[in-house]
């Protein structure tokens, strides 16, 4: 015999709903508003927008307060490759802002190297609804003393194969 009857069911479920807070019933709404893929950031009761993150950052949909800063929310969204540092490669970080209605050719309404951005040394817009940040990383090989050596290595293989056949063939 079962422990739960069909009686004592409905007493159950009308138990569990009393007993459920209310903080929690409106945390469980709020989830279902936002989505549990929609990352926020700010204060709670404050107005937000809604951006679209992508590239080397926190990418996804994130709810932003309004009138937020934006270096401020990318010292949050944006990482950081600090453990792939390697002596051969130069790396640096170029933002940029697409805005709906401002570009029809699908350039960037904002560009700017994340240096440049952080330096504070160019005004730069405020996050809008609907806005696109992308973050990329672009990573360029330096041109070092291995990559010569191996050049000249390659060309005194070929010069040296040369001269041993044109050797023989005398």
């Amino acid at each position: 015999m079962s422990i739960f009857t069909r009686a004592s069911a409905p007493l159950l479920l009308s138990f569990l709903l009393l007993a459920w807070p209310a903080e929690t019933a409106a945390q469980f709404d709020q989830d279902l508003v936002t989505g549990p893929t929609v990352k926020t950031y700010g204060r709670p009761g404050y107005a937000k927008v809604t951006v679209y993150v992508w590239g080397t950052a926190d990418t996804g949909v994130w709810s932003v307060e309004q009138g937020t800063d934006l270096l401020e929310f990318l010292s949050v969204a944006v990482r950081t490759a600090g453990n792939n540092r390697n002596a051969d490669v130069r790396s640096y970080q170029v933002f940029k802002l697409y805005r709906e209605n401002q570009n029809r050719r699908g350039d960037p309404f904002f560009e700017a190297r994340m240096d440049d951005l952080f330096s504070r040394t160019l005004s730069y817009p405020e996050i809008q609804e609907g806005d696109i940040l992308v973050i990329e990383t672009i990573a360029r090989r330096r041109f070092t003393w291995r990559d010569i050596s191996q050049v000249t290595g390659t060309l005194a293989s070929l010069v040296s194969t040369y001269l041993l056949i044109d050797r023989l063939n005398d």
